[in-house]
């Protein structure tokens, strides 16, 4: 017969100087950061706000590039014309394709 003074081992109960000691985790590098792609990275520089020559407020970089496309198409610049207009195609095609994804959704 076991003793009553000796502590119970097994499932859920490991032994002493196996357990947790006081005051740390059993996880101490914690969850490892996830490694960003260059999409995420793209869309980080993207949203830092600067403020442009002349303009009072700051805006994202982002509208920033599309204000200066804009500018050098309308200025007559053939190489910014075709590049705004595949920006806006490709744009238009994301948008459907978010559409018929939220309709999928709908009709499941």
């Amino acid at each position: 017969m076991s003793d009553q003074n000796t502590p119970q081992v097994g499932f859920g109960c490991p032994p002493a100087k196996h357990r947790f000691k006081k005051g740390q985790s059993g996880n101490r590098k914690g969850r490892p950061k996830k490694k960003h792609d260059i999409y995420t990275l793209l869309q980080r520089v993207l949203k830092r706000k600067v403020r442009m020559k002349g303009a009072e407020r700051q805006m994202q970089i982002s509208e920033a590039l599309i204000r200066k496309l804009r500018e050098l198409a309308l200025s007559g610049d053939r190489r910014a014309i075709d590049l705004q207009r595949r920006i806006l195609e490709e744009a238009g095609q994301i948008r459907l394709l978010n559409v018929i994804r939220k309709r999928k959704k709908e009709w499941s």
